[in-house]
């Protein structure tokens, strides 16, 4: 009997159970997936009564034992339905805390950013991250708003942290180091956004501008000087390796000796004798990866064929000459062992300076351990700009081992206004030009790299003008208003004179051109420099140009033979600075060189708005200054008779 009121007891808890369970509070849930089918019966083959698109919100019951595993009752207008809970999430919605790391997010309607924009979040916006996943693009997942779900975001530029500008660029400085300059760039936009100007973010946002669209520019910051020591200087004897990034050899004991040409770091020389600060040394010529040469000016071309030019040959024949002893070092040291050094130094000049020379000389599969290092220490001193040279090296592991018989490569062609003093003994500074800027005077030797110099555009009146019928013609009638225009534009011009005439003071002409070449072991081909003016028609819809080919004049350069990873330097003066393109072919004869630069030229003419946005065509390396396009006048249009 005890026995049968035990099993009536449990029977009657299990039946309590099953009623609680059928009678338990619904959940109110709500769509994450594009859409949702109700079935008529809890399984897949069902057929759909209704579809339910995301956002909609649905009550559903609790799982009763008795029904199919995996499906619940959903209670609709139209009856009760059936769905898996697939594709719903609880509401509200819940989900990790996220902040917007970028200036704008677009939100989408699906997991797709070729769908429909919904919503824009700003620059530190506050949002959750759906747990439930969603099928779609890799990387978007949905985001939430006080519960409710706005739509599909790029989570890469979602974090966990509110972001600062300090934050922001150490996430630079991060990416930096791992060569993605997109998403960099992409941050360094949000610190200057968070920053209300331009300072620190703004030029680090510049140097990044910089490595997308000259990124040539920002070589010279891999320019290193004689603080760069790793070791002792050599002895009488001895061999002696360049420290700095450039040292000039000259004639005698003196500054005011003529140069006779420029050693690069690790030019290797024999220490002949000393008389402290100088040494007298003879070149070892082949552990010498380059030399600079000046080359003077162009060669004359007369009837559009090409005058052979004798090569530039005054160093040749004098391979000994004077360096200050502070430029040399009495061991050559890997890029390794140099960064080794640099840790080992207190933050500075010295330290920095080691880390760049270790960068710059460091060979392809050395160059992952030094950059990181010299990128860190530049964030450190706030050198933006050698920081983004040091991911450049990064990002360009270099070339492999060159073959037996490999040809010579155009390396690059820098336009440069003017200098002060001799351009072997100058470094290369960029100069942004802006009417009313001020020009502080350049400390020693200085090559400016200037860019926006434009002339002003001519002043338009056709706004002031009236179309007189019987004279078929515009008449300005509007005295006032002409003379306010024509009063303004001389403020221009006369600003534009006096900026452009202080800045020709500290940068003196003639404007020189620098080509860079990587030698090659091929013999046979000869360097072909160029200069082209252009007549540029600034008054047109868009810019219409003509190349002056009587006017254009062309050098041919002997190559020499060397090893792949050395370089050497042609400087060039220039006539013409604004409409005008200066550029380097590699060719076999004049002849060939010659039709080169024409079918550029005629391409230049064609589109010349696409050349500006790249400096390389067809073998032909180059650089452009463009007068500014003012766009047309109807005033400079006569009019027909009749009209």
């Amino acid at each position: 009997m005890r026995s049968w009121n035990r099993a009536a007891r449990a029977l009657a808890g299990m039946l309590l159970l099953l009623l609680a369970i059928a009678c338990g509070e619904p959940q109110e849930m709500v769509v994450v997936h594009e859409e949702l089918g109700l079935r008529e019966e809890p399984h897949p083959e069902a057929p759909v009564a209704e579809k339910l698109p995301r956002g909609s919100r649905l009550k559903v019951q609790p799982a009763r034992p008795w029904e199919t595993e995996g499906w619940r009752r959903v209670m609709t207008p139209s009856g009760m339905r059936w769905t898996t809970l697939e594709g719903l999430a609880p509401f509200p919605l819940q989900g990790e805390l996220r902040f917007v790391w970028q200036e704008e997010l677009a939100v989408h309607s699906n997991p797709d950013p070729s769908a429909e924009t919904v919503e824009t979040l700003k620059l530190g916006d506050e949002v959750h991250l759906l747990a439930t996943p969603v099928p779609g693009v890799a990387g978007y997942t949905g985001v939430i708003r006080q519960g409710t779900l706005l739509g599909f975001a790029d989570t890469s530029a979602l974090l966990p942290q509110k972001p600062t500008a300090e934050l922001l660029r150490d996430e630079v400085r991060a990416r930096l180091k791992q060569g993605d300059f997109a998403q960099a760039m992409r941050w360094a936009r949000s610190a200057r956004a968070l920053a209300e100007g331009t300072g620190r973010s703004g030029a680090l946002v510049d140097a990044l501008e910089r490595a997308g669209t000259e990124p040539a520019s920002l070589q010279t910051e891999l320019d290193f000087s004689e603080k760069a020591r790793g070791a002792e200087p050599p002895r009488v004897g001895a061999k002696g390796w360049v420290i700095p990034s450039r040292v000039h050899l000259r004639e005698g004991a003196d500054l005011r000796d003529s140069i006779i040409t420029v050693l690069s770091a690790d030019a290797a020389v024999e220490v002949l004798d000393i008389q402290a600060p100088w040494a007298h040394v003879a070149l070892v010529t082949p552990q010498t990866p380059w030399m600079a040469v000046d080359l003077g000016d162009f060669a004359e071309v007369r009837g559009g064929k090409v005058q052979r030019a004798s090569f530039f040959t005054r160093q040749r024949g004098q391979s000994r000459g004077y360096l200050p002893i502070a430029a040399l070092q009495a061991q050559r040291l890997s890029a390794t062992g140099q960064l080794t050094q640099a840790m080992a130094l207190e933050p500075g000049a010295a330290r920095l300076e080691l880390l760049k020379r270790a960068v710059a000389l460091a060979k392809p599969d050395e160059r992952a351990q030094v950059a990181p290092a010299l990128i860190d220490a530049a964030f450190q001193e706030e050198r933006y700009r050698l920081a983004v040279a040091a991911a450049l090296r990064l990002k360009d592991p270099g070339a492999p081992a060159p073959s037996v018989r490999k040809e010579p490569k155009l390396d690059g062609v820098t336009s440069l206004y003017g200098c002060t003093g001799h351009p072997l003994e100058a470094r290369v500074e960029p100069v942004e030009f802006s009417l009313g800027m001020k020009l502080a005077k350049p400390q020693g030797s200085v090559c400016a790299q200037v860019s926006g110099l434009e002339s002003p555009c001519d002043v338009c009146l056709s706004d002031l003008s009236d179309y007189d019928a019987e004279a078929h013609q515009h008449i300005l009638r509007n005295k006032a208003g002409v003379d306010q225009m024509l009063g303004e534009h001389e403020e221009i011009i006369t600003q534009h004179l006096k900026d452009s005439s202080r800045l020709e003071n500290l940068y003196a002409k003639p404007s020189r051109m620098r080509v860079s070449v990587k030698p090659g072991s091929q013999p046979g081909l000869s360097l072909y420099l160029f200069e082209l003016p252009l007549e540029v028609n600034r008054y047109q819809d868009k810019p219409v140009l003509t190349p002056a080919f009587r006017e254009a004049r062309m050098l041919e350069a002997l190559l020499p033979l060397g090893p792949a990873e050395g370089r050497w330097e042609y400087w060039i003066s220039t006539l013409q600075w604004e409409d005008s393109a200066h550029g380097a072919i590699l060719g076999m004869d004049a002849t060939a060189a010659w039709k080169v630069m024409q079918d550029f030229a005629q391409a230049l003419k064609k589109t010349p708005e696409a050349f500006l946005e790249r400096n390389e065509y067809e073998g032909v390396v180059y650089t452009l200054h463009l007068s500014r396009h003012c766009g047309k006048c109807p005033t400079r249009q006569k009019v027909r008779p009749g009209r």
